[in-house]
């Protein structure tokens, strides 16, 4: 059983000795593709398949990967649960901000003069 079965979502990050890991629960083909593509290496053994982060970046690099993995992952529609020292770092508060869904509303307009009052002049 993964950690992922054991907390109930789609997707679990974890960090253990330097390394970290991403634990799914009964991944649909989908999802594994698209942590392949994300950077993520898959591993398996013994009926299991498991996604780490490449050990050969350094630790800044590693957990802004799995930020932006986790963001993405959630955008396509997945449960993730991520360590709390990985979670909400700059890749997350960056993607967060370019995301059309999480922009800001642009401020309103402001309105026209009317026609029917004179403009001032000096």
């Amino acid at each position: 059983m993964s950690l992922a079965d054991e907390h109930e979502v789609d997707v679990e990050f974890y960090h253990r000795d330097g390394t970290i890991y991403v634990d799914t629960r009964s991944a649909p083909e989908q999802l594994l593709v698209l942590l392949d593509g994300l950077g993520l290496e898959r591993h398996g053994g013994e009926g299991e398949i498991w996604h780490q982060v490449p050990d050969q970046m350094d630790e800044i690099a590693m957990k802004d990967m799995a930020d932006r993995a986790a963001w993405l992952l959630t955008r396509h529609g997945f449960q993730v649960s991520i360590d709390t020292g990985l979670f909400g770092g700059t890749a997350y508060r960056a993607a967060l901000t370019t995301s059309p869904a999480h922009r800001p509303a642009p401020a309103p307009a402001a309105p026209a003069p009317s026609a029917s009052r004179p403009r001032r002049t000096r």
